[in-house]
């Protein structure tokens, strides 16, 4: 696809675009052409409700082969959930909505796990929850933060000119206002990365217990995570760009009746009944990078 040597790709930036200080609107933004998001990626068919390929002729297959290039790839790592009621296949991680465009999309939460200060109250209920009443809990238990936000499909950047005030660059260009001074930054490069969370549907995330703070005993195990939703700080803004959907009540995959699911909840990270109470399922975030030469230049 050929395409100008000076405009930025844009593929995956969730950073305020400063054309207005409240704006999210990008001035010339090749992943927000409408050619780019019909042949190459749109983020829109991240989610893609069943009624829209229910009719088709062979399904999902025929309404796959005509999404766009990397959507396509895409088909065979999404999952299926209740979205505003109805079914829908998605792709992992928290389901978010475009401001600019209106649509719903997905993003993906990096997230870290800490032990709390065990002679503090915690940060969400450690008792098994409703029906049934709460029983005290002598679990030990952690807490959790979202410290970053990554699209699905976001291009490789890096600090290209050395200056951790301007923004990090990707080496799609091939002019830069400032000279990249980082000897592997080559420009003239498309660079992406797809990021896929992953979760278990049996196992249980812990953290181990390891310093004199979070385990004075020195004794030997490990602090499960307890699900935090309705308390838990997202740690990093999402901008005027996206804003969190409320997600759908919890339902198994399998069964489509109310109970846990591993990719449920605001955030995407998931859901477990274990232990009377509902836990964390085990989860990585897993990313896939490649870097090719442009060849191809339009005016």
């Amino acid at each position: 696809m050929s395409l100008p040597p000076d405009r930025e790709l844009g593929l995956g930036r969730l950073e305020t675009y400063t054309v207005a200080a409240d704006s999210c609107v990008d001035p010339d933004p090749i992943a927000g052409d409408p050619d780019f998001k019909q042949r190459i990626y749109d983020e829109k068919y991240l989610i893609i409700p069943v009624s829209d390929y229910e009719d088709c002729d062979d399904g999902l297959q025929d309404f796959a082969d005509s999404l766009p290039l990397l959507n396509r790839l895409l088909i065979s790592v999404m999952i299926t959930d209740f979205v505003d009621g109805q079914q829908v296949l998605r792709y992992p991680g928290a389901i978010v909505r475009n401001t600019c465009t209106g649509e719903c999309t997905v993003l993906i939460p990096i997230v870290k796990y800490c032990h709390r200060d065990q002679s503090e109250p915690p940060p969400f209920p450690n008792n098994n929850p409703p029906p049934g009443g709460f029983v005290p809990s002598t679990i030990h238990t952690a807490g959790e933060m979202i410290v970053k936000w990554v699209a699905p499909v976001e291009e490789i950047r890096v600090d290209h000119d050395g200056n951790g005030v301007t923004a990090p660059e990707s080496p799609f260009k091939l002019c830069y206002d400032t000279d990249p001074t980082l000897p592997s930054f080559e420009p003239g490069m498309v660079a992406l990365r797809i990021n896929y969370p992953q979760q278990a549907t049996t196992m249980i995330n812990r953290i181990a217990l390891v310093d004199d703070v979070d385990n004075p005993n020195r004794k030997l195990g490990s602090s499960i995570v307890i699900v935090g939703d309705t308390v838990m700080a997202p740690g990093v803004d999402l901008g005027v760009c996206y804003q969190i959907e409320e997600p759908s009540e919890r339902r198994s995959p399998a069964s489509h009746q109310p109970g846990s699911n591993p990719n449920a909840g605001t955030y995407g990270l998931g859901e477990l009944e274990a232990l009377t109470r509902i836990v964390r399922p085990y989860r990585k975030v897993m990313s896939f990078q490649a870097i090719y030469r442009r060849e191809v230049f339009g005016e």
